[in-house]
């Protein structure tokens, strides 16, 4: 199988942003009325803060450049 040319790579990737651009504006406006606290704990397990601690103590800060 051949490699795909750059135009069809740009296609391809573009035409994913644009799915995720359309599913994420469809899901926020779904869920328009939820408060804060409703969102950050959907799951009904965890609050924000203690999700946060999670977040940062299972590594993902360290991995990524995008904490503070």
């Amino acid at each position: 199988m051949g490699v795909p040319s750059t135009q069809a790579s740009n296609a391809i990737i573009y035409l994913t942003y644009g799915a995720f651009l359309i599913v994420g504006c469809y899901v926020a406006w779904r869920l328009r009325h939820q408060s804060k606290t409703e969102w950050l704990s959907s799951n009904r397990t965890q609050k924000g803060i203690p999700l946060a601690f999670n977040f940062i103590a299972s590594g993902e800060c360290i991995r990524t450049t995008h904490c503070a």
